[in-house]
C-alpha cells in the first residue's frame, strides 16, 4: 500500500470525523482512538465505507477504528503529518469531558502501551537465557554453565535486566508525554527514582541493604519495580510543568521550568509519595495473586471469563497495571496466561463459524480474522464474527476461555513476560520446559475445544439456509400481511431482482442489519440485473458505481446498495443504466451487477433497499414473508408520516 493510499484514508478519516470534533489522535496495535468533542456527529456507517476500516465502536471515552496491524501505524503518521490534534487539544482544550473510570483507562491505555514492546522483548530474551543456560540444553551439546564465557553472561545480562531495572524512567518519560511534559524531563525523574546511590529496592526486600532513614521514621529507597510511583511521579510532574511554563518569564523559562520541576518531583516521590503507594501498590499486588490462587483455579475460571468482556467494552487496558507491577516485583505475570486462552477460544470459534458458513464472503473473512487472531489481534475475529453470529457463539467463546484459564491457575502456570499472544505467546514460558509444555496443551485444547463446541450451536446468523430455518425467519422483524398480494400501505416497494427477499436485520452488515441506514429489505438475487424498487427521480450515483439513490414524489429517500462491502471494487463489476436526475419508473431497470466477478473477489452479492430518511417519513413499515420473489413484486410496504 504506497503512502497516497494511507493519506488518502487518514484525510477521509478526518473529513467524516470532523476535524473540528477531533480531540486527540493515539493509536495501539491495530485501532486507531479518537478523543472526540460529539460523538453524535459521527456517521459510523460511512467510517465503515472507508478503505481498509474492519469496524468500528465506542467506548472508553474513545471513537475507535479498527485499521489492522501496520495500516493504522501508517495512518496514524499521516493523520499527525497534516494536522496538530495534540498541540491543539493542549491550548484550546477547556474541559475534559471524559470522567472517571473512562479516563481512567485512557490513561492507562497511553501511558503503557508504548512500553509494552520493550517488555515483551525483554521477556522473550529472558526466555531464551532459560533455554541458553538450561543445563539439559548445554549437555546436549556437551557442554556446561562453566564453559560459557564471562562476556557472554553480561551480554546476556544486559539484554534480560535493563528493562525492568530502568522501569519507572520508561514509565515516566510516557506519563509525561501523555500529559502534555517534555518526555526527557520525566525520563530523567524515572532515574532518579532508581538511581545506584538509593538503597535498591530488591535488595532491601531481600534484608541485603537498609533503607535511609529520614528524621528516624522516613525510609527512602530505591523505587524499582514501583510502577505506581512512577506513574504518578510522571503525571504531577507533566501538570507542575505545564503550570509553570504559563507563569515563567520567556528568558528563564529554558532552565528554570526544568530545575524546578525536577526538584519538586524528586522531593514529592522520595520523601511523601513513593512510600505512601509503594506500600498501596504491594498490598494490590497481593490482593491480585491472592484472587488468581483462589482454590480449584476459581480466579483462573473468573479471569478467563471477564478478560474478553473487558476487550469488548476497552476495559482490558486495566490489566496492564497490574501486569506490569507483577512483573517488576516478581519477574512473573501469571494474569497475562489466564487472560490469553481468550485468544485461543476466540480463533476456535472464528474459525469454526468459518468453516460452517454457506456464504463465501464471510467465510473468506472469518478465515482472515482466525490468521489474524492467532498472530495476536483479536477485533477482526470478536467483533467481525462471533458478535455478529449471535449470543451462542459469544457464550462458548467465554466458556471456553474460562475453563482454559481455570486450568492454567490451578497448574500454576505464569509467563515471565506480556505482549505475545496465541501462537507466539509460548515463548514467554521458554524460561521452564514444563510451563511450556503444559501451556501449549491447554492452549491447544482450548482451541480445539472452541472449535468443536461451536459446530453444535448452528450456522452463523445471518447464514442462508437450504433448509426452511433461512436468515429471513425473524418474526420480530418481519410483520406478515394478511392479503398475499400488494400490501394496504401509502408506499410500495417492489423486489429489485428476482431471488430470495431478506429482512434487514438477517443482511450480513452491521451497517444495515443492526438499520443505521434506516428501514429497508434486501433480495439475495438469482440474475445480474437490479431494478428500481419505487417510482421517483435519480439523485444519487456514487462513483464506486456501488449504489443508487433514488427520492420518491413524496419526498422519500431510497438508496440500493448492490452487493456487501463492494464500495472498494476495482473491477468492472457494475453496469448502470440510469444517471443523476433522469425519472424512473418501479421494475425499471437501472443496473447490472457480475455476480461471479463479486463471489471471486470474495464478496456477498446480496441486493439492499433502504429508506435513508426513515425516520422523518415512514411509519410502520411492513415486509411480506416470502422465500422466493421476482423482480417487480411488491413485497413491502409503509405508511408516510
Amino acid at each position: 500500500m504506497t503512502k497516497n493510499k494511507y493519506q488518502k484514508i487518514a484525510r477521509e478519516i478526518v473529513e467524516t470525523v470532523g476535524e473540528d470534533n477531533i480531540e486527540s489522535v493515539s493509536h495501539c496495535a491495530t485501532r486507531l482512538r479518537l478523543s472526540v468533542y460529539d460523538r453524535k456527529r459521527i456517521n459510523d456507517g460511512e467510517i465503515q465505507e472507508i478503505d481498509e476500516v474492519k469496524g468500528v465502536f465506542y467506548t472508553g471515552g474513545q471513537y475507535q477504528i479498527i485499521l489492522g496491524t501496520g495500516i493504522v501505524n501508517n495512518v496514524y503518521e499521516e493523520m499527525n503529518s497534516e494536522h496538530e490534534f495534540t498541540e491543539r487539544t493542549k491550548n484550546e482544550m477547556k474541559e475534559n469531558k471524559e470522567k472517571g473510570l473512562q479516563r481512567a483507562i485512557r490513561i492507562l491505555a497511553d501511558v503503557f502501551i508504548p512500553i509494552i514492546p520493550i517488555l515483551g522483548a525483554t521477556g522473550l530474551f529472558l526466555g531464551l537465557q532459560g533455554v541458553i543456560f538450561n543445563e539439559t540444553v548445554l549437555g546436549f551439546f556437551g557442554m556446561s554453565l562453566e564453559m560459557i564465557p564471562p562476556e557472554f553472561n553480561t551480554i546476556v545480562n544486559i539484554l534480560t535486566s535493563t528493562a525492568f531495572a530502568f522501569l519507572p524512567a520508561f514509565i515516566t518519560w510516557s506519563a509525561f508525554k501523555t500529559f502534555g511534559g517534555t518526555p526527557v524531563i520525566g525520563f530523567l525523574i524515572g532515574l532518579m527514582l532508581v538511581s545506584p546511590e538509593l538503597p535498591n529496592a530488591y535488595d532491601v526486600a531481600g534484608g541485603n541493604a537498609d533503607p535511609i532513614m529520614v528524621l528516624g521514621y522516613i525510609p527512602i529507597i530505591g523505587y524499582q519495580g514501583s510502577i505506581l510511583t512512577a506513574l504518578f511521579a510522571g503525571i504531577i510532574g507533566a501538570k507542575i510543568e505545564k503550570f509553570l511554563r504559563k507563569r515563567m518569564p520567556n528568558a528563564l523559562d529554558l532552565i528554570f521550568t526544568p530545575f524546578f520541576v525536577i526538584i519538586i518531583m524528586l522531593l514529592i516521590s522520595l520523601f511523601v509519595m513513593g512510600p505512601v503507594v509503594k506500600a498501596i501498590e504491594t498490598v494490590g499486588i497481593d490482593l491480585v495473586t491472592m484472587f488468581i490462587g483462589l482454590p480449584v483455579g476459581l480466579g483462573g475460571f473468573l479471569i478467563g471469563f471477564l478478560y474478553p468482556l473487558a476487550v469488548m467494552t476497552g476495559l482490558h487496558h486495566m490489566f496492564i497495571i497490574a501486569e506490569t507491577s507483577m512483573l517488576a516485583a516478581t519477574g512473573f505475570n501469571p494474569l497475562i496466561t489466564l487472560a490469553a486462552m481468550y485468544g485461543f477460544s476466540n480463533a476456535g470459534v472464528t474459525l469454526a463459524l468459518s468453516l460452517r458458513s454457506r456464504q463465501a464472503a464471510f467465510k473468506t473473512a472469518g478465515v482472515s480474522a482466525t490468521i489474524t487472531q492467532l498472530l495476536g489481534v483479536s477485533e477482526p475475529a470478536l467483533f467481525g464474527v462471533v458478535l455478529r453470529s449471535g449470543m451462542r457463539a459469544l457464550f462458548v467463546m467465554l466458556a471456553c476461555s474460562s475453563l482454559g484459564g481455570g486450568i492454567l491457575a490451578l497448574l500454576g502456570i505464569q509467563a515471565n513476560s506480556y505482549g505475545l499472544a496465541v501462537i507466539l505467546s509460548p515463548l514467554m514460558y521458554l524460561y521452564d520446559f514444563s510451563q511450556l509444555l503444559t501451556y501449549i496443551i491447554v492452549g491447544i485444547a482450548t482451541f480445539a475445544l472452541a472449535f468443536i463446541a461451536t459446530q453444535f450451536i448452528g450456522v452463523p446468523r445471518g447464514e442462508v439456509a437450504t433448509e426452511n430455518v433461512s436468515r429471513h425467519k425473524v418474526a420480530e422483524e418481519v410483520k406478515e400481511t394478511k392479503n398475499t398480494g400488494e400490501t394496504a400501505t401509502d408506499l410500495q416497494f417492489a423486489a429489485t431482482t428476482d431471488g430470495e427477499l431478506l429482512s434487514l436485520g438477517s443482511v450480513n452488515d452491521p451497517v444495515f442489519s443492526q438499520r443505521m441506514m434506516g428501514e429497508g429489505y434486501a433480495v439475495e438475487p438469482k440474475n445480474d440485473e437490479i431494478y428500481s424498487p419505487v417510482s421517483g427521480t435519480v439523485t444519487m450515483i456514487t462513483d464506486t458505481r456501488h449504489a443508487i439513490g433514488i427520492e420518491t414524489d413524496d419526498g422519500v429517500e431510497v438508496l440500493v446498495h448492490m452487493g456487501i462491502d463492494t464500495v472498494n471494487l476495482k473491477e468492472n463489476v457494475f453496469k448502470i443504466h440510469v444517471t443523476e436526475g433522469q425519472k424512473v419508473s418501479r421494475n425499471e431497470k437501472i443496473a447490472d451487477m457480475d455476480r461471479d466477478v463479486v463471489a471471486s473477489l470474495g464478496h456477498e452479492s446480496t441486493i439492499i433497499t433502504v429508506i435513508t430518511n426513515t425516520p422523518d417519513k415512514v411509519d410502520s413499515f411492513k415486509l411480506k414473508r416470502l422465500n422466493q420473489v421476482k423482480h417487480g413484486e411488491m413485497v413491502a410496504g409503509g405508511d408516510l408520516k
